[in-house]
């Protein structure tokens, strides 16, 4: 299974590559790029839209690790939450109340 997944990685990789370089060879037309505050010289239209690709997969990439990072700091609060209550139910246990009390 993780061949597999291995091969459909690199063919995924190896397309989006060779795609990436066909697009980059076809769009060659320098343009100016103006943002409104800022002006950028000509570059090839390609280059501006690899960049904002680029831009815009690291944007969701963090986006995702910020959502990833508080998911984890929640789970390992309600699992510190969950052994502090088992422990109580264990000590209450040990003292002979029962769920039913």
């Amino acid at each position: 299974m993780a061949l597999l997944r291995a091969l459909l990685s690199l063919l995924i990789v190896g397309t989006a590559i060779v795609m990436g370089a066909l697009f980059t060879l076809q769009n060659t037309s320098p343009v100016p790029l103006d943002l409104l505050i800022v002006q950028f010289s000509e570059r090839a239209v390609a280059l501006w839209f690899l960049l904002f690709f680029a831009t815009g997969c690291m944007m969701g990439l963090l986006g995702g690790l910020v959502v990833t990072l508080r998911q984890r700091a929640r789970y390992l609060r309600l699992r510190r939450q969950h052994t502090k209550l088992e422990l109580e139910v264990e000590r209450l246990r040990r003292f002979g109340l029962s769920e039913s009390d």
